[in-house]
């Protein structure tokens, strides 16, 4: 329970200094790709593993970190399709749950390491309109961005093994549970 505590604290924190921090400072600072990765190659036995494991992290973490959240149901996890096959090096599923009066939805997508080559400066240069960034607890980086055409909102942890975990959202001012879920170590395809 105190984990969990430390970490919507650590969010709240991260929204206060996402609206405050430079992106583009911040993230030129931040080595991409790390020294070292070693890259993952697993079944799709042990894929499917995790992504129960996944699910279930889903199931436990969303009402605590969008408090109160009801009716979480974690989608299937793939890649451009449902389900999991051998060698897969990111996978990604949406949840839906109720908050606040209304349905929301977010999109969540494990990268492994090495996979995303994007630096995080690169992404707000080239492919996003970052609206901040902050150090998280654990040696990564928490970049946030947003979508005005499409109302998407979210954040992005680069990580110091290689990884990059994201959690999209179309729901305004979820900036704060975003970066919870994308620094949670428990969404990682090392173990």
């Amino acid at each position: 329970m105190r984990k969990v505590m430390a970490a919507a604290l650590t969010g709240l924190a991260l929204v206060a200094l996402a609206g405050t921090a430079s992106a583009q400072s911040t993230t030129a600072d931040y080595p991409w790709p790390p020294k070292d990765v070693t890259p993952v190659h697993k079944t799709k036995a042990e894929l499917q593993k995790q992504a129960d494991g996944f699910s279930a992290r889903q199931k436990q973490t969303y009402p605590r970190a969008f408090r109160g959240a009801q009716n979480v149901e974690p989608g299937p996890w793939g890649g451009e399709a449902a389900g999991v096959f051998d060698d897969m090096q990111y996978m990604g599923n949406t949840v839906t749950f109720d908050y606040k009066g209304q349905n929301v939805m977010t999109y969540t997508q494990v990268n492994a390491p090495g996979f995303h080559q994007w630096s995080p400066k690169e992404y707000c240069e080239k492919y996003a309109k970052c609206t901040g960034s902050t150090s998280d607890h654990r040696g990564g980086l928490t970049v946030f961005s947003k979508d005005e055409q499409f109302g998407i909102t979210s954040a992005r942890n680069w990580r110091p093994n290689g990884e990059v975990v994201w959690v999209q959202s179309w729901t305004p001012g979820t900036e704060a549970q975003l970066a919870v879920l994308a620094a949670d170590r428990a969404f990682t395809f090392t173990r």
